[in-house]
């Protein structure tokens, strides 16, 4: 089972979000667990070291990098904007396996796909596998 963090700044939008992608993953079975951690409110030492990714929310883009050194044994991505929106589990968990798997090969931290260096111009509402295969 995939384990992703997800934060944000005090945990509020952080909090519903992980309510709603836990609730839609049982839904769909997919064999994921999303947990949360508020950012401003003590940090997230004492949870990174039990899951396999921390995705960061969109307003946290400016922390990434600092966090990625602190942290450097674990892999962060800022989730883009628009999916951060949508909430849809299935391309939160194709993401984070996805950045994992680009995190082992390539060792960037904070990771982001090809293009997407800056998550607020991320123009995709799907999965960054989704969206290269509707290009081929």
């Amino acid at each position: 089972m995939l384990r992703i963090m997800v934060t944000c700044g005090g945990g509020f939008s952080s909090s519903a979000l992980v309510t709603h992608l836990n609730q839609e993953a049982q839904e769909k079975n997919l064999d994921v667990e999303f947990v949360y951690k508020p950012f401003d409110f003590g940090g997230i030492s004492g949870l990174v070291d039990t899951v396999d990714i921390v995705m960061l929310c969109p307003h946290l883009a400016h922390n990434a990098k600092q966090l990625a050194e602190k942290y450097p044994e674990k892999p962060f991505y800022v989730i883009p904007t628009r999916l951060y929106g949508l909430m849809a589990a299935e391309e939160f968990l194709e993401d984070a396996e996805d950045a994992i798997e680009g995190w082992k090969e390539t060792g960037m931290n904070p990771f982001h796909f090809e293009g997407e260096q800056t998550a607020i111009r991320v123009m995709r509402t799907v999965s960054h596998r989704k969206w290269m295969a509707s290009k081929k």
